[in-house]
């Protein structure tokens, strides 16, 4: 009839498809929760993520929480074992001796690149609102001070405008470790790190190539010595 509107029945592979990307959201929902809870401390280097606990937090069905602790894994987040499930990673020592030496040449270039930017776009307010930020953080207050440094190198990189750099970067699972090391800094080790901030702040600010990545280089360097000097409880050998 004319005027009249053909009625569009789903197909068996459009279902598929519709199945297919609900079921990525629902995975990409949790590993984003799984990534924040590691971050902000709620999931502990070494504790133990029970499927059926997260079904019943999150409201989800085991494959796409089985999906998502692969992802993970292959990001060096957790770790699976067999017949025991997955664990929140606990790093070696050798292992977070070789991810500084990797983070030390990567966010030493990161920081050179982002010298070189300081004058584009709205670079410098963006890093004195940082430096601001910085700032006003009690000396005590750790966990305030590691979401700040966080925060720090994720501009920094981004000031690189080289964002496979923040690909890489990213991989080398540093959130993981600083969870670990946040739970065990003393003040002393907090002063040193916001020192090496205000280095780090300085040759960005003079737009200094040079002295922005032997700032970036020498404060991972010694954040790696506090890393070692933690007490065997601290890592997994």
């Amino acid at each position: 009839m004319k005027g009249r509107r053909r009625m569009h029945t789903m197909s068996h592979d459009d279902e598929n498809l519709l199945d297919a990307l609900q079921r990525g959201e629902t995975v990409d929902m949790i590993v984003d929760h799984l990534r924040r809870g590691i971050l902000n401390g709620q999931y502990a280097p070494g504790q133990r993520l029970i499927s059926r606990d997260l079904m019943n937090e999150i409201g989800v069905s085991r494959g796409p929480v089985r999906e998502a602790f692969g992802r993970l894994s292959a990001d060096g987040l957790i770790e699976l074992t067999p017949n025991r499930g997955a664990a929140v990673k606990r790093f070696t020592r050798r292992e977070i001796k070789n991810v500084f030496q990797i983070r030390e040449m990567l966010e030493g270039l990161a920081a050179s690149l982002a010298a070189r930017q300081i004058g584009a776009d709205n670079n410098r307010k963006r890093l004195q609102e940082m430096q601001e930020m910085l700032g006003g953080i009690s000396p005590g207050d750790t966990q305030a001070f590691m979401n700040g440094n966080r925060l720090l190198h994720r501009l920094i990189v981004d000031m690189s405008t080289n964002p496979e750099l923040g690909v890489l970067i990213d991989r080398m699972a540093l959130p993981i470790m600083m969870v670990q090391l946040r739970r065990l800094m003393s003040e002393d080790d907090l002063r040193c790190s916001r020192n090496e901030h205000d280095d780090i702040l300085s040759a960005l600010f003079a737009g200094d190539p040079e002295e922005a990545e032997k700032a970036m280089r020498r404060h991972l360097r010694q954040s790696a010595q506090r890393f070692m000097r933690l007490p065997p409880s601290a890592f997994s050998d």
